[in-house]
């Protein structure tokens, strides 16, 4: 398991704009469960660092969005993510359900 973690602080992530907010979203959410500390939420965000994140600028077509998220029942969120993986041709590391179930209908792999 060890490598996986290696492997991101080596490759280039790529994520879209968003999904910074959605990770201190995350960590705070986590906080508030009682299911980490501030301390290890601090860690997580200092870890960041290490890791290549390239973030994607580019703004999609909100039709072209919506109609992601329509045809495979996602939130516009998740379709963000959606549409940068396929029209990067990359795969997509998650543990989203619904996200994750539309990736191999949408010809996208699972990391």
């Amino acid at each position: 398991m060890g490598s996986s973690r290696s492997r991101c602080r080596g490759e280039a992530i790529h994520v879209p704009l968003l999904w910074r907010q959605e990770f201190v979203n995350a960590m705070v959410v986590l906080e508030r469960r009682k299911r980490i500390k501030t301390a290890d939420a601090t860690e997580a965000f200092r870890s960041l660092a290490d890791m290549n994140l390239v973030t994607d600028r580019e703004l999609v077509d909100l039709p072209e969005l919506a109609a992601l998220a329509r045809r495979f029942g996602l939130s516009a969120y998740d379709a963000t993510y959606l549409e940068l993986a396929m029209r990067l041709r990359l795969p997509v590391a998650c543990r989203d359900g619904p996200l994750r179930a539309a990736l191999p209908k949408a010809g996208v792999a699972l990391a």
